[in-house]
């Protein structure tokens, strides 16, 4: 198949990848799929406070053959050592310990080509690429997917997970989460906030964009630090490395209004917050807190539903909120919607093929041996 002339170019450490940045964000824009946590204005922050424990490097594609062509598309990524599931040498995607969503930046209207592009430089590179946390209905997932078996190359699913979203629909925001959440737990939620407003004025906020104060990022991290994460060392306050990262991170989003801020207040003061972040026309749930001394009224909870009510006016055009949690979270109760991320092993050599395809047949063998069950998340 004929493609646009592309060329690829390899960067290592963060140093080669800030004159990146200006085209980097204009990728951002154009982006296939939004993915915040692989915006600059999240990378290079991350990169500069949160030590990675192998290096990074980065792939970029440009139009061309020379290095002053558009960016197209651009892959974060770190060596990894061989496991069960791929007993061979590999890469896989960066992510740093407050990324939740994986993928590749492409462009949406040369994906196609970039993509190629930058498989034939990973396959000249390493064997394989673990690709984590990938939205499986997503552009993303699909074009891999599709260019892979294009390719000859095989993708070997490992695992899967189920995260509670919002996404928009013909059906409207209040009719979808109002019926998921059961009628009576609602009702005690509105009690929760009667009994509330008895100890003052409890009002609701949504601050996006120049909205967002530092002292709005400044009273979140309080907050967190007063909280259960301060009291076991995990908080942004607790460490000087994390508490950095966040303020250059969010203050970059705020920039570019792609920020926002719930708070819960009581009196004017702020007793429950959530920082969210925005790429294109996606929102990123990224980190919620709340004031413990008020914890028995629910404050989090109480604040998750103002947002929720809002987005009914609506406060915002969203067509997906990713909510970032874990399976099991609270979240659950209140959000109605359900985001499949799937992690697999996109094996690119003859070599790496076979020895993915023989290790996954041992993998299910010993299971059947020993009677042993694949975990819900992984695929049998």
């Amino acid at each position: 198949m004929e493609w646009p002339v592309m060329n690829a170019q390899f960067h290592e450490g963060v140093e080669a990848l800030t004159p990146l940045r200006p085209q980097w964000q204009a990728l951002e824009l154009r982006a296939l799929e939004p993915n915040a946590y692989l915006s600059a204005r999240f990378v290079l922050p991350a990169l500069k406070w949160l030590p990675a424990q192998t290096p990074v490097w980065a792939l970029s594609v440009h139009d061309g053959t020379g290095r002053g062509g558009e960016l197209r598309g651009l892959g974060l990524f770190q060596a990894r050592a061989p496991r069960a599931l791929f007993p061979l040498p590999h890469a896989q995607l960066y992510a740093s310990q407050h990324s939740f969503l994986g993928g590749l930046l492409l462009d949406g209207e040369h994906a196609r080509p970039a993509l190629h592009t930058m498989l034939d430089a990973l396959s000249r590179r390493t064997g394989g690429v673990h690709l984590g946390q990938l939205p499986h209905a997503g552009a993303t997932a699909h074009l891999v997917r599709e260019m892979a078996a294009e390719r000859g190359a095989s993708w070997h699913e490992e695992e899967w997970l189920t995260r509670a979203c919002i996404a928009s629909s013909a059906a409207g925001w209040a009719q979808r989460w109002r019926h998921h959440v059961p009628a009576a737990r609602l009702q005690a939620y509105e009690r929760q906030w009667r009994k509330l407003a008895e100890s003052g004025a409890v009002s609701w906020h949504y601050l996006r964009g120049r909205e967002v104060l530092d002292s709005t990022i400044e009273r979140f991290i309080e907050l967190e630090h007063a909280g259960w994460k301060g009291a076991q060392g995990s908080s942004l306050r607790s460490d000087p490395h994390e508490e950095g990262f966040f303020l250059e991170m969010t203050r970059a989003f705020r920039h570019d209004g792609d920020l926002f801020f719930t708070e819960l207040r009581l009196d004017r003061e702020v007793i429950a917050s959530t920082c969210n972040l925005v790429a294109g026309q996606d929102g990123f749930a990224f980190k919620v807190c709340f004031d413990p001394r008020h914890a028995r009224r629910s404050p989090g909870i109480l604040n998750e539903l103002g947002f929720l009510k809002a987005l009914e006016r609506p406060v915002d055009h969203f067509r997906l909120i990713d909510s970032g949690s874990e399976p099991g979270s609270f979240i659950e109760q209140l959000w109605p919607d359900r985001l499949q991320l799937h992690s697999g092993t996109l094996a690119l050599g003859a070599l790496s093929r076979a020895a993915a395809r023989t290790a996954q047949a041992l993998s299910r063998l010993r299971r059947q041996l020993t009677g042993r069950r694949a975990r819900p998340n992984t695929p049998a």
